[in-house]
């Protein structure tokens, strides 16, 4: 069974501005500053205190420290969410790069892959498919997080996010159609399959641990060894990718990379 799994570095690659930091430097985040939505102001100035933001982290930090009410806080984090996919709609429409790693990878993988599982909520995989003249890309394809498409995208913290007791809603596991993804089932009950896995523009990071800690940690078994492909955005990324794979191998990253047939390609080296 072959799998590839992208995020949000994948649409990049293609040239699509869809990180948080091109979100918050847009006129659709201006129009929440304007409309004194505390949670976009918080995302604001820690933006531009960093030059960049931890969505997920910050979401957490606001949670922690806000004095306003409930209804106050979730009222602002849905409008948050439905300018995010107001600026995503918009942004998912310009011209992708065919000349990217991304598309390179998507064109050499493709035709024989089983399922893409998703991590974006933009349409650039069936965009992608289209100009390489794949009809039936729907029918292998996964939203893990929902879709601008289908307005149910999933946006939030993890299940150990220590956020305010009042605020389950900041919880991507609150969310109606969250779990509608078969992700965590193909992922560990299909080991005996020999999983070939290619993961494109995802870091693999703690954000999401609760859909790969259990994979990899298994995979530190010689009886579950799998081939794997890890793209990852230079030096600094393959750190942070050594570094969360080390913690869900439960520091056992040498066994995962002696009982697997690993390749790791850094998609910043292209022409």
């Amino acid at each position: 069974m072959k799998i590839i799994i992208i995020g949000n570095g994948f649409d990049l690659s293609l040239g699509l501005k869809t990180s948080y930091k091109d979100f918050i430097e847009s006129d659709y985040f201006t129009s929440l500053l304007n409309e004194n939505n505390t949670l976009a102001l918080h995302l604001y100035i820690k933006q531009e205190i960093n030059n960049w933001v931890d969505i997920e982290k910050e979401l957490t930090e606001y949670s922690k420290k806000i004095q306003n009410d409930k209804s106050k806080v979730k009222n602002d984090f849905k409008e948050l969410k439905n300018t995010l996919m107001d600026y995503l709609k918009e942004a998912q429409e310009k011209e992708i790069n065919q000349n990217s790693k991304a598309f390179e990878m998507m064109k050499n993988e493709i035709l024989d892959t089983d399922i893409i599982y998703n991590f974006n909520y933009t349409n650039s995989v069936f965009k992608v498919a289209e100009i390489l003249g794949i009809s039936d890309i729907k029918s292998k394809h996964s939203f893990v997080h929902g879709s601008i498409e289908n307005k149910n995208i999933i946006f939030g913290v993890e299940d150990d996010a220590r956020i305010n007791n009042n605020h389950i809603f900041l919880k991507k596991s609150s969310t109606i159609n969250f779990a509608e993804s078969d992700i965590i089932k193909i992922l560990n009950n299909n080991r005996d399959k020999k999983i070939h896995l290619i993961i494109f523009g995802h870091s693999l990071g703690i954000t999401d641990s609760s859909y790969f800690s259990s994979y990899f940690s298994a995979l530190t078994h010689e009886f579950n060894s799998t081939k794997m492909k890890l793209y990852y955005f230079g030096e600094e990324a393959h750190d942070e990718m050594m570094f969360i794979l080390d913690k869900y191998t439960i520091h056992n990253l040498t066994d995962f990379k002696h009982y697997n047939d690993l390749k790791f390609i850094d998609s910043s080296i292209y022409p």
